[in-house]
C-alpha cells in the first residue's frame, strides 16, 4: 500500500501588500521524512511554517494535514489538528519561564494518553535532549540553548504526526545544536514528517530534501523508498 502524505500543499502563495513572498509552493511530506526550507532573511520562511500550521492564512492555495484542509475546516477542528497532529518548535522557544521543565512538557497531553504514560514520555524526551533529571528546574533559569532543547522535548513528548521547526538551531552552541538535531532525528524515526526552516547546513543535509523559497515555486516529494 502506498503511503499517504501527512502534509501536502497545493499552489501555496503569500503576499505582503503588493509584494509576493512566494507563490506556487507545492510539496508533500511523508511519514519519516524531512524537508529543509531555505531562503534569505525576509523571504517568508517563518510565514510559510505558520501557514502550514494553520496559524496564518495564505493568499492562495491549500494546506492539507492528514487529508484535512487546515484553512477550510471549522475553528474547533483546526484547534484539534494543532493540538493532536501538529507540533511546533519556535525560534523564541515558547516556554513559560515561571513553570518547571516538566510543566512545560506536560502542557500538551495527547488525547487518550494517561498521566502516567505522559510522565514516561517526558522522562524519555528529556533524556534524548540531554536534560535528564531537570524536571523540577524552573525553565527561566535555563540557558537559551537549554530552553530550545525543552521546546524539542515537548514535541517529543507530544509525538505529533507533523513537526514544524523554525530555525531550531539558530544561535545555539554546538552542543545544544547537536542535541536539537538528535531530538528531531528521534521524531523522524518514530514516523513524524518534519518541515524545518533553517540556515544550518547540517540540518539541510540531514533532511535530504530542500525547498528553496528563492525559486518561488517548488515541488518536492519526501516519500521514503
Amino acid at each position: 500500500m502506498t503511503a499517504q502524505p501527512l502534509l501536502a500543499t497545493e499552489g501555496l502563495g503569500f503576499d505582503v501588500s503588493t509584494r509576493t513572498l512566494w507563490n506556487g509552493v507545492r510539496f508533500e511530506a511523508y511519514p519519516g521524512s524531512a524537508v529543509a526550507v531555505r531562503g534569505v532573511s525576509g523571504q517568508g520562511k517563518s510565514t510559510l511554517l505558520r501557514c502550514l500550521g494553520g496559524l496564518q492564512v495564505p493568499a492562495r492555495g491549500r494546506v492539507r494535514v492528514l487529508g484535512e484542509d487546515v484553512h477550510r475546516v471549522g475553528a474547533a477542528e483546526r484547534r484539534r489538528l494543532r493540538r493532536e497532529a501538529l507540533g511546533f518548535v519556535m525560534q523564541d522557544h515558547a516556554v513559560v519561564p515561571e513553570w518547571t521543565v516538566a510543566q512545560n512538557l506536560g502542557v500538551l497531553r495527547p488525547a487518550g494518553t494517561t498521566r502516567a504514560a505522559l510522565r514516561e514520555r517526558i522522562d524519555e524526551a528529556l533524556s534524548v535532549v540531554g536534560l535528564r533529571g531537570r524536571h523540577r528546574t524552573r525553565a527561566g533559569l535555563l540557558s537559551g540553548g537549554e530552553q530550545q532543547r525543552v521546546a524539542v522535548a515537548r514535541v517529543l513528548a507530544q509525538r505529533p504526526r507533523v513537526v514544524l521547526a523554525d530555525e531550531p538551531t539558530a544561535s545555539l552552541d554546538e552542543e545544544s545544536a547537536e542535541r536539537v538535531r538528535h531530538g528531531l532525528d528521534a521524531l523522524r524515526r518514530t514516523g513524524s514528517a518534519i518541515v524545518v526552516a533553517t540556515h544550518d547546513p547540517m540540518l539541510v543535509e540531514w533532511a535530504g530534501a530542500e525547498l528553496d523559497l528563492a525559486d518561488f515555486a517548488a515541488s518536492v516529494s519526501t516519500r521514503k523508498p
